[in-house]
């Protein structure tokens, strides 16, 4: 059995852990930045560890990151405010050079 490398990169990544509470559920999320992903960030469930490709402007447009991190439809209003203040401060281009 054979295989070709189609991508290998190693680099830094910037990491950031946040837990937050709603009146019912708690959110343990890990957000992991690499220039990799063109300004997007791997939004991480630390309860499921279920995951989503993201930037701020995912959030408004496409819905799916609910089903993927497993949001309960009671916190998806609350969790996408958090998500798109979060996620258009998380990292700066700058920090990555």
């Amino acid at each position: 059995m054979t295989f070709d490398y189609l991508y290998d990169q190693s680099e830094n990544l910037f990491s950031r852990f946040i837990t937050f509470a709603t009146e019912k559920h708690r959110y343990d999320l890990a957000f992991f930045y690499s220039q990799h992903f063109d300004g997007k960030s791997i939004v991480l469930s630390l309860q499921n560890m279920r995951a989503a490709l993201l930037s701020s402007e995912d959030i408004s447009h496409d819905d799916s990151w609910v089903r993927s991190l497993e949001v309960p439809q009671e916190d998806v209003d609350i969790v996408s405010s958090f998500l798109a203040k979060t996620l258009s401060t998380l990292f700066k281009h700058d920090d990555l050079d």
